[in-house]
């Protein structure tokens, strides 16, 4: 899943999921190994209902099993249980089923059925109760209004179904818990004129004899989760293709296939730079990206991921508007899908590295600038819950399981696997994810089997780091000043950051940056190791120092009052697109003389790729200067659409003036 923030109103008092009603959690006991999972599922959308079976293929894995535990939402109505096809004793615990099972034998497969019927499910997506959702008409509208992507009101029908956290549950029968995998399929009948799609690779579509039926077929080979089984359905439109031999299916509600292109045309491109980059190329037999109404965000479903058709685009509305969103699903085909977390308190081994491929993703296909702000971004993110709460990356102790899809398993998780790859350069990085997801390909795993992972890859013990930024609550805060003298410039670095809530001093490899003022700037490597420590930078008289210039790792920093001599080097020479930004936006509030306007637009103009190092004008723009006319002019031929929207809204600002309004007229 992508992550979508809580909205908290300043009216609201935050509450903290992981101290109001949070206990430890650990993964439930096991007493089978799941084997297969096979779904019947007839749809009867006149009446919003659905009737199934369900039949799960099982080992023991003890003697002497006297029953066994599947989960079944209470909103089934079970008519029959069997094992074997033998009817079975059972009772009902809540959205527990407790099977009877007098002759199970250790490994002895057995299977077993239930039967079962549904009306008037009224499944969320993620956050909001999951299960089966049904697509139907807005009430407020007629039948034949238009919506706003030009296709009528009557044609949102159908359905799908949302299973993370534990919540498929609500229209099959399973074990419904990450720490065991199996195989499965799906035989689904619905409307004759809909399209259903499901997991792994089609066997077979079958239309009913009197033609008002027709009946789909999917089977995934490969074990995975169960929270990832899925079926949606409905009038749809899709486009067909292929990746190394794999199908590959696009897929919007009927009348919107006309933005498939822009929405998924980067898909192929995502699947190789993954697959070549990991080392471990797609597994799975087909892949499935699946638009439907009422859905919000994205959801990893095993080569079937679900989006929501709100975030569908065309290219007038940006380069590649969907790109965050498909990357970060389809790097879930790899963590949370080929290799899932034991348990929800490990989400981070499924969503941190979704986020974190999502990153680089944008590195590749928008190049150093993209991903310096995808990083920014990400911790900018997680800074703001941290004013809420703070909490280990990794932990045992939590409300339940949805409570643990938060900042800190998506952004900063994102942030801290960046500060890995630096810390451990990319060879060694992706090497150590490589053997990873090889060794432990279809199986659900604990953080500890990915720390062991990179401490037999890289020969390095993983365990301190570890230790202080997954296990630990917390993030370090920076604070540095420094002082040119006549043996070099000394600086001193203090970490400011709470330590009363179990948050370390961190012990990071960092290096500074000094700038002469001339264009030039040296790199020097420091260790921090105490609250505050003092260094010496030989042979430079600064006119200015940054700490960590190129962002290597998660922190929040402060940075001292520096001058306008200090802004200006760091504006032409520092190495990151952030601090690029944020020193231009700092000089232009410090400095009315016109030359540092002048540097500021020519740096800005310097960024004349798709993907500028100055992605905000608007310290410019606040000058309302005559004298930044010609710049904003220039800017509406940049090839980066935002760039040229936020020239326009200058321009607008600016005195009237006829040749400008002429050109913005063509």
């Amino acid at each position: 899943m992508p992550f979508i923030p809580l909205l908290v109103h300043h009216w609201q008092t935050p509450r903290n999921p992981f101290t109001d009603g949070a206990k430890l959690q650990y993964a439930p006991d096991r007493d089978f190994d799941l084997l297969n999972v096979f779904v019947t599922t007839d749809v009867d959308y006149a009446n919003r209902g659905i009737k199934g079976s369900s039949e799960n293929t099982l080992a023991p894995l003890r003697d002497n099993v006297k029953s066994i535990v599947l989960n079944a939402s209470t909103a089934l109505n079970i008519s029959e249980l069997t094992i074997d096809g033998m009817r079975a004793t059972y009772k009902r615990d809540g959205d527990r089923l407790i099977i009877e099972t007098p002759s199970a034998r250790r490994g002895k497969a057995m299977k077993v059925r239930a039967v079962y019927a549904a009306s008037n499910q009224k499944g969320g997506g993620f956050g909001s109760g999951g299960g089966w959702h049904w697509i139907e008409p807005q009430k407020n509208l007629a039948a034949d209004a238009m919506l706003p992507w030009g296709v009528p009101n009557s044609s949102r029908q159908g359905f799908w179904t949302q299973g993370e956290t534990e919540y498929n549950r609500e229209w099959a029968v399973t074990w419904d818990y990450p720490n065991d995998l199996a195989t499965s399929e799906t035989v689904t009948t619905a409307p004759a004129d809909w399209t259903v799609i499901g997991n792994g690779v089609l066997r077979g579509e079958r239309k009913s004899s009197d033609g008002k039926t027709k009946t789909w077929t999917w089977k995934m080979d490969q074990p995975h989760a169960t929270y990832l089984l899925a079926i949606y359905g409905g009038p749809l439109d899709v486009k067909k293709d292929t990746w190394r031999g794999k199908p590959l299916w696009y897929v919007t509600p009927k009348g919107l296939g006309y933005l498939i292109d822009d929405s998924f045309g980067d898909t192929k491109d995502m699947l190789t730079f993954f697959s070549d980059r990991l080392g471990v190329e797609y597994a799975w037999p087909k892949y499935a990206q699946v638009a439907m109404w009422d859905f919000g965000g994205g959801m990893e479903n095993v080569s079937a991921t679900i989006l929501g058709a709100g975030s569908l685009t065309e290219s007038r509305e940006g380069f590649r508007d969907m790109s965050s969103l498909n990357s970060h699903e389809l790097g879930h085909q790899w963590f949370g899908d080929l290799v899932t977390c034991k348990d929800w308190g490990d989400a981070w081994l499924n969503e941190s590295f979704a986020t974190f491929l999502q990153m680089i993703y944008f590195e590749h296909s928008q190049g150093a600038n993209g991903y310096a702000w995808e990083v920014e971004d990400a911790m900018q993110g997680y800074f703001r819950e941290s004013r809420r709460y703070k909490r280990p990356i990794s932990t045992k102790l939590y409300k339940n399981g949805d409570a643990m899809f938060d900042s800190h398993t998506y952004p900063k998780g994102g942030a801290v696997l960046h500060t890995l790859r630096r810390k451990l350069g990319d060879e060694a990085f992706y090497g150590s994810l490589k053997d990873y997801l090889t060794k432990w390909r279809h199986t659900p795993v604990e953080s500890a089997q990915l720390r062991r992972a990179f401490t037999e890859s890289t020969g390095t013990n993983a365990e301190p780091f570890w230790a202080q930024w997954f296990e630990k609550p917390g993030h370090p805060v920076l604070e540095f000043t420094y002082a040119p003298g006549a043996n070099g410039t000394t600086v001193t670095i203090k970490q400011t950051q709470d330590t009363s809530d179990g948050t370390p001093v961190y012990d990071i490899p960092t290096k500074v940056a000094a700038f002469d003022g001339n264009g030039g700037m040296k790199s020097f490597d420091v260790h921090i190791t105490k609250t505050e420590e003092t260094f010496n930078i030989p042979g430079t008289q600064a006119v200015a120092v940054l700490l960590d210039q190129d962002h290597d790792f998660l922190r929040e920093l402060k940075w001292p009052d520096y001058d306008v001599p200090a802004l200006r080097a760091i504006l032409q020479t520092a190495p990151n697109a952030v601090d690029k930004q944020r020193s231009l936006d700092l000089l232009l509030k410090k400095s009315q003389e016109a030359g540092d306007l002048e540097l500021a637009m020519r740096v800005a103009a310097e960024s004349a790729n798709r993907f500028p190092a100055i992605r905000s004008l608007q310290s410019i723009a606040d000058r309302k200067s005559e004298d930044t006319r010609a710049f904003f002019l220039a800017q509406l031929a940049h090839p980066d659409y935002d760039r040229r929207a936020q020239a326009v809204r200058a321009l607008a600002g600016l005195p009237r003036n006829e040749s400008t309004e002429a050109k913005l007229r063509t």
